[in-house]
């Protein structure tokens, strides 16, 4: 039994695709997928980041060649021709797609009542809506004909709490739950499913918060960030005043999850909206 077991979590012969920055928790899920045999093509606007990552992930193939294999592929998925020909590199390195991951979301905070809210609305749609809806829609040609697909979007619990400057952050990507609902009822004929992980406090998240609109880091489709250790305790420490159960999300327990549902035991998991967030909501 624990043989079997063992060999549903192995994902050889597969290949995933991974669109955002190298956060810590998409670092996480690329290395926890890798490590199960799955080739993986991480796709970000930053090559030069993406590269050495993947070039990471391919030294320790070399050390254990039950590793999966890593691309970088440099792509602005708010072009639709980007998306296209990043969904097509990916297939070709590889020989084919069977599972879609989207970890490229914005962090961005700025109070819905100030002035210059909605200045910066038609980015925020690109990057937390528009840019996986026309993956999903570039991938599914590959997931379908291989009969095994998994459609997988990230995205942040927190904001679904109703915390104070976040809305347009939950109103850009909260939509992603009520589409993956829908449109797994359409690939379900197809063995492909879809569902949305939601994650709790993260490293990045609390980094946001502490960075108001316009600081370096602050902005832009994979914005690298610098980590400021107090401002992130300090952020944590307020936002326990109204959810004392908040802690950090530990990035390879997301990982651990992203790999159930992309490998054979996560068949009948789609539709869903699954939280990873230690019991915040």
């Amino acid at each position: 039994m624990a043989d079997n077991m063992d060999a549903s979590f192995k994902l050889s012969e597969r290949t995933a695709l991974l669109t955002g920055p190298c956060t810590t928790i998409n670092q996480a899920i690329a290395t926890k997928l890798t490590s199960l045999g799955c080739n993986i093509a991480l796709v970000d606007r930053n090559i030069e980041r993406s590269t050495r990552f993947a070039e990471q992930l391919m030294n320790e193939r070399e050390i254990n060649e039950r590793y999966g294999r890593a691309v970088a592929i440099q792509a602005d998925l708010s072009k639709s021709h980007h998306v296209q020909d990043a969904a097509s590199r990916a297939a070709e390195s590889f020989g084919g797609l069977d599972v879609y991951i989207d970890g490229l979301m914005t962090t961005d905070v700025r109070e819905f009542r100030e002035p210059t809210a909605l200045d910066d609305i038609d980015r925020l749609i690109d990057v937390n809506l528009r840019s996986p809806l026309m993956m999903t829609h570039a991938v599914l040609k590959f997931l379908e004909g291989r009969k095994r697909g998994r459609i997988i979007y990230l995205q942040h619990d927190i904001v679904r709490l109703g915390i104070e400057k976040n809305g347009l952050l939950a109103a850009t990507r909260g939509g992603l739950s009520d589409f993956a609902r829908t449109l797994a009822r359409e690939v379900q004929v197809s063995n492909v499913t879809v569902n949305v992980v939601s994650i709790g406090v993260s490293e990045e998240f609390l980094i946001q918060q502490t960075n108001p609109p316009g600081a370096p880091g602050a902005r832009g489709q994979g914005a690298a960030t610098t980590p400021n250790k107090a401002s992130i305790n300090d952020s944590l420490a307020t936002l326990k005043q109204a959810f004392p159960r908040a802690s950090m999300v530990d990035p390879d327990r997301v990982a651990n999850l992203i790999a159930f549902l992309s490998s054979p035991l996560g068949a009948a998991m789609t539709g869903q909206t699954i939280a990873a967030n230690h019991g915040l909501a």
